[in-house]
């Protein structure tokens, strides 16, 4: 597995999500303590949820990442 993305723990199952629904499947890292003790996982809390993808599924998660973080998957009520 390949690691494709680390930060807080909301964008992290917020993109988790996003690559389930395209039927790539995902690792978190530090999933639990990255939501609970932070600090602990990584120097200040930064960026400490991780997450893991197949190498065969990198291409097609690093898009839906970069849309992700561009703003073209958001949230209106």
């Amino acid at each position: 597995m390949v690691e494709i993305f680390s930060g807080t723990y909301l964008d992290t199952i917020n993109i988790k999500n996003l690559l389930e629904n395209e039927n790539i499947s995902v690792f978190t890292a530090n999933e639990y303590m990255s939501s609970i003790q932070p600090w602990t996982v990584s120097a200040g809390g930064q960026n400490s949820s991780i997450l893991k993808v197949q190498q065969a599924d990198y291409d097609r998660a690093e898009e839906i990442i970069n849309k992700y973080i561009s703003g073209e998957f958001s949230l209106e009520l």
